[in-house]
């Protein structure tokens, strides 16, 4: 697990061993800092048939299924809208009231728990204070205001910190890596550890932040997607939605990051990168439902889109 999760471990293996352990979780993170690897060792361990120190044991049948977990359901986002819909709420609430396959507990796992709508919201709220023995839900957003406060006083909230940049440094010695490439991970993908754990995303994450500044700089944006047809359109629409983030932060609080020192100032004009920022939130959320997205197609339009907002750029 990451370093900067440790603290937020400890927190929820303290509500586990206490007298009367939380049956709701929400795990809350900033929206900059992945905490996935949290929450699915939270499920692992309440999964797990054997426990070895407060930890997964990975020997019994319940750790070994790689696929599919007949005690996990997931409520996550579906359809174009990106919404957690109300009628998968009611299915997984259904099946938390049977027997569980192998014997244990059962585990809803809502991620990220800020795309349930009012309706799917609403019909958590009564099996949440009062769930089925033996079932228990695990929530987990970057935006926790956008939860109902009355389910949100249902659950155990755990907040995970913004990783320092000492952990930052330290973690990147003990994996051999540079702590360059870390803060690029982290700003561009909200996951530093991507460039160990996943190189191929992180590769593609700075391509995309150095396409984007060829095309600031003038070069041709149909020339310059010609190396993204057949690119991960999430990740590409992730990085730049990030960059547009850093170019807006940039202009209020003047802090240095890996995109500013890429795409140096004037920068266009905050309400541009915002309708630019939207833009992106439709390839991204379209991505992300899993309807097929033509990225040569999507991320075209998205660079074409790119070059015309800095043409009105000042100075």
């Amino acid at each position: 697990m990451s370093p900067w999760l440790d603290s937020s471990w400890h927190l929820v293996l303290e509500g586990l061993q206490s007298k009367t352990p939380p049956h709701a979780w929400c795990i809350v993170h900033p929206p900059a800092v992945v905490a996935s690897e949290l929450t699915d060792q939270l499920v692992r361990l309440l999964l797990c048939q054997n426990p070895t120190h407060h930890q997964p044991c990975g020997q019994c049948v319940s750790c070994r299924i790689q696929e599919s977990h007949p005690d996990l359901m997931l409520l996550e986002p579906e359809g174009a809208a990106g919404m957690i819909k109300v009628d998968s709420v009611r299915d997984s609430i259904d099946i938390a009231y049977t027997t569980a396959s192998m014997g244990g507990r059962r585990v809803v796992l809502v991620r990220p728990a800020d795309c349930l709508n009012q309706a799917s919201s609403n019909a958590l709220l009564k099996v949440v204070e009062e769930p089925p023995s033996g079932t228990v839900f695990v929530f987990q957003t970057a935006l926790p205001g956008k939860l109902l406060p009355t389910l949100v006083s249902r659950l155990r909230m755990v907040k995970v910190p913004m990783p320092t940049p000492e952990i930052l440094e330290q973690t990147a010695q003990s994996l051999g890596v540079s702590q360059e490439d870390m803060m690029i991970a982290k700003t561009l993908l909200a996951e530093p550890m991507s460039v160990q754990t996943n190189p191929e995303r992180f590769a593609l994450a700075k391509d995309v932040l150095q396409a984007m500044a060829r095309v600031r700089h003038g070069e041709d944006s149909q020339k310059v997607i010609k190396s993204f047809a057949k690119a991960d359109a999430l990740v590409a629409s992730i990085v730049m939605e990030r960059v547009c983030e850093c170019l807006i932060r940039a202009q209020f609080d003047g802090l240095n990051s890996p995109v500013t020192s890429t795409l140096a100032p004037p920068y266009p004009p905050v309400a541009l990168l915002y309708q630019f920022k939207e833009r992106i939130a439709e390839v991204r959320k379209q991505a992300q439902a899993g309807i097929a997205v033509n990225a040569g197609l999507a991320l075209g339009s998205l660079f074409a889109a790119w070059g015309f907002i800095w043409t009105k750029v000042q100075g």
